[in-house]
């Protein structure tokens, strides 16, 4: 049986990728507290075990489910997160089941990366991984190429966790800033920009919620939407990513 082209296989195989905040995607997003930080000391905060499922579409077509995990790792601080997809039968069969790993720090409030891994067993350029020097602000990848990077340079999948501290510090102000970002992935640095929309009440599989809606604002061909809910430790609830004429990629918080 002939599924779909190769646009269309490509696609698919994003909308198991947790967006990262391009969403997030990525996705992907993810302030992991559900009011204000709980602190170690007085300049990192310590971020609680997570464990969610959601639903991942293209084009409103189910192609299965991701699961994300955040624990702390082997030193104070620091912590891993990683995506695990659930693909369904035939999604599984063309595309394998993408996944990714990004292990960081929180060092005097900001999220430092310290290694990156994509694993995507249908394309070759979406597996790869990053380790990050910050005593000289430079990531090399699984190949030895090493490229410099700026202070706020993050990898694809911890971006989310990154926007999420953000919201948090943020989400009481009068008057938002626009957020800004530098993504990390195999061969560029793409620069993302987000700001606070609104607030609204939306449904979902794991029922109705209060949210902050955020967007993405830096390219208006690339449209995110990401709803956070303060009582689900601000986890986006509900992502929606478009590029371009493409399929809108959605993921919904399950049960």
């Amino acid at each position: 049986m002939k599924c779909c082209n190769s646009e269309t296989r490509g696609n698919a195989r994003s909308a198991l990728r947790m967006p990262a905040m391009r969403v997030l995607p990525g996705l992907a997003i993810a302030v992991f507290l559900t009011a204000a930080p709980t602190r170690a000391d007085d300049a990192a905060p310590t971020l609680p075990k997570l464990d969610y499922r959601y639903a991942a579409s293209w084009g409103g077509l189910g192609v299965g489910d991701v699961e994300v995990h955040l624990q702390p790792d082997d030193k104070a601080g620091c912590y891993r997160y990683n995506s695990v997809s659930k693909p369904i039968g035939l999604v599984r069969a063309l595309y394998g089941a993408p996944n990714q790993l990004s292990r960081f720090c929180i060092e005097a409030g900001s999220l430092k990366t310290k290694h990156f891994e994509s694993n995507l067993p249908s394309d070759a350029s979406q597996t790869y991984t990053l380790d990050f020097d910050w005593s000289k602000h430079t990531v090399t990848d699984d190949k030895g190429r090493s490229r410099d990077i700026p202070d706020d340079a993050i990898d694809s999948f911890a971006l989310q966790q990154a926007v999420r501290l953000w919201v948090l510090a943020h989400a009481a102000d009068k008057e938002p800033p626009v957020a800004a970002f530098t993504m990390v992935d195999a061969n560029n640095l793409t620069h993302y920009q987000f700001k606070l929309a609104a607030h609204e009440r939306i449904e979902t599989p794991a029922g109705s919620m209060d949210t902050i809606r955020l967007d993405r604002v830096d390219n208006p061909d690339k449209s995110g939407h990401f709803w956070l809910a303060p009582d689900k430790d601000y986890m986006p609830v509900v992502i929606e990513t478009r590029n371009g004429n493409k399929p809108v990629v959605r993921m919904e918080l399950k049960p």
